[in-house]
């Protein structure tokens, strides 16, 4: 399973903290709690596919909805492995299977 940590585990320096999900100072993914907008499909894919960029999954399908972006994570097998959405206006990703 996938979670927030693994957006920036990689960092593990200063800024890091585990104890809220993985949230890593730097100029991609700020402070706790910081919202970044997502705008297109596009964008949710480029935001997906680095926030899987050390896992061994690829990004499917992914689909607009009102508020939020829904997207296949498939394993190499082109297996379905989770489907996630990412929000619009704060950018968080989270799954839904």
């Amino acid at each position: 399973m996938y979670t927030e940590a693994s957006a920036c585990s990689r960092c593990g320096g200063p800024g890091w903290e585990s104890s809220y999900n993985g949230y890593c100072s730097n100029q991609r993914w700020g402070w706790y709690g910081a919202r970044k907008s997502v705008n297109s499909a596009e964008e949710a894919r480029r935001d997906l596919e680095e926030f899987y960029a050390e896992s061994d999954v690829k990004i499917g399908k992914v689909s607009e909805r009102s508020a939020y972006f829904e997207a296949e994570v498939l394993d190499r097998n082109n297996r379905l492995k989770d489907r996630v959405i990412i929000h619009k206006r704060s950018g968080r990703i989270r799954s839904i299977r």
